[in-house]
C-alpha cells in the first residue's frame, strides 16, 4: 500500500460515525479507510497531482518552520476581512513551496487565557490593545523556511491589520490553542491550489468555494470532494493526545492494522544493532538532542515518554516484510537551554506483544 501521509479523525467525525453506527469491525474499517485513500490518490492523479508530492504540506518537518499570522479584523473595512487578508498573504508565499494554509478567528470563552497566550508568544509587528480574541483572525502556514518566515513578517508590516505572528515550530500553549481554533482552508502545491468542494459535486469539477482571488496571483484551483480533502489532505497542527480524543490515533492505526491498541500501553524497543547504526550514521543528530551519552534502554524510555505526546503519520504496511510502521515527531529539550531538537522516529507497530520497534531516528 502507498503510505497514508496523514489521516484526520481529530477534526472530522465521518470515520468514527461509520464505525459506531454500523458497528464495523476493525477489518472492515481498515478496508474502508484504504479504499477511500486509494480514491483520493486516484482523484489527485486525474488532476495531474502526485499524492506523495504533497508530503511537505501534510506532515510536520523537523527542518522547517510553522507560524500563525495574526490580523485585527477591525482594521479591515469589509466584514469579509479574510478576503483582504488573503490578498496580502498570497503574493508573499514561496512560488515553489508545498504547504497547508489554515484559517480562523481566535475563538474561545477563556479570554484571559488567550490574552496570556498571545502575550507570551507573539512576535509583534505593532503594539495593539487586546479587547476580545474573536476580533483576531489567524492564517497558519506550515513548511516555511527561515527566510520565508522572516520575509512574510516584514512585508506584512505595511498592512494596517497585521499585528504579528506566533512561532509554532515547537510545542507551546499557543500551538495547542491554535490547533483547536483553526480549520484547513486549502493546500498550496507550487502554483496549484487544492481545496474541497461539495460531496455531491462531480469529482471532475474544479471549484473555488473559498472565493479567494487565487487566479489574480497566478494560481490555478483544483478541488476534490470535501470528505476526501478533510480526511486525507488536511494538516493537523501537532498537539498532545488528550484523554477522550484518542479516536484520531485509533483510526490512524486502524488504517494499517486490524489490531488497534492504546499506544501508551506499548513498550519501545531499540535493538543493539539499531543502536549501533544510529550512533554510527546519526551521531550528530543524537548529540544535538542530548542523547549521545545515553544507553539504548534510556533512549527507548525517552521515546516511550513521547509516544502519547503527539499524533502519528506516514502510516504504511510493508507487504514484503509484513511490517506495519508509522512516524512520530519527537521534541527533545536541550541542556543548554536553546531551541528544542526535533527528531523524526520511524516505529514498527507490533500489537501481538505491544511493542514499538525503533526503525530509525533522523
Amino acid at each position: 500500500m502507498q503510505p497514508i501521509l496523514t489521516l484526520n479523525s481529530r477534526g472530522h467525525i465521518l470515520l468514527k460515525v461509520l464505525r459506531d453506527h454500523f458497528m464495523l469491525t476493525n477489518t472492515c474499517m481498515r478496508m474502508e479507510i484504504q479504499t477511500m485513500h486509494k480514491a483520493v490518490i486516484r482523484m489527485l492523479a486525474a488532476k495531474k497531482i502526485e499524492y506523495d508530492k504533497l508530503r511537505s504540506a501534510l506532515v510536520p518537518r523537523s527542518d522547517r518552520n510553522e507560524a500563525g499570522f495574526i490580523f485585527d479584523s477591525r482594521a479591515v473595512a469589509s466584514s469579509w476581512y479574510g478576503l483582504d487578508v488573503m490578498r496580502h498573504i498570497l503574493p508573499l508565499l514561496e512560488p515553489r513551496a508545498t504547504q497547508s494554509v489554515l484559517c480562523g478567528d481566535l475563538l474561545g470563552d477563556a479570554q484571559r487565557l488567550i490574552f496570556e497566550i498571545l502575550n507570551e508568544s507573539m512576535v509583534l509587528s505593532k503594539s495593539f490593545v487586546f479587547q476580545h480574541a474573536d476580533l483576531l483572525f489567524c492564517v497558519y502556514l506550515n513548511n516555511l523556511s527561515e527566510a520565508a518566515l522572516r520575509r512574510i513578517h516584514q512585508q506584512l508590516a505595511a498592512f494596517p491589520a497585521y499585528l504579528g505572528h506566533i512561532p509554532t515550530t515547537f510545542s507551546s500553549r499557543a500551538k495547542t490553542y491554535l490547533s483547536t481554533s483553526l480549520a484547513n482552508a486549502f493546500l498550496k502545491h507550487g502554483k496549484l491550489i487544492v481545496m474541497g468542494h461539495e460531496d455531491d459535486r462531480s469529482e471532475q469539477d474544479n471549484v473555488n468555494l473559498l472565493n479567494y482571488p487565487f487566479e489574480e496571483f497566478g494560481y490555478a484551483v483544483l478541488s476534490v470532494q470535501s470528505t476526501y480533502f478533510d480526511i486525507f489532505l488536511s494538516f493537523k497542527i501537532e498537539r498532545p493526545v488528550f484523554e477522550g480524543y484518542e479516536i484520531d490515533s485509533e483510526m490512524s492505526l486502524n488504517s494499517i492494522s486490524d489490531e488497534v491498541l492504546p499506544l501508551k500501553d506499548f513498550a519501545v524497543v531499540l535493538e543493539q544493532a539499531k543502536h549501533d547504526y544510529l550512533f554510527t550514521d546519526k551521531l550528530g543528530k543524537l548529540q544535538k538532542a542530548g542523547l549521545a551519552n545515553l544507553d539504548r534502554d534510556r533512549i527507548a524510555s525517552l521515546i516511550k515518554s513521547k509516544v502519547a505526546a503527539n499524533y502519528i503519520y506516514n502510516m504504511m504496511y510493508l507487504t514484503d516484510h509484513d511490517v506495519m510502521k508509522f512516524n512520530l515527531m519527537i521534541e527533545m529539550e536541550r541542556e543548554d537551554g536553546g531551541y528544542p531538537t526535533r527528531l523524526m522516529a520511524a516505529l514498527e507497530y507490533i500489537p501481538a506483544n505491544k511493542t514499538l520497534r525503533v526503525i530509525t531516528l533522523y
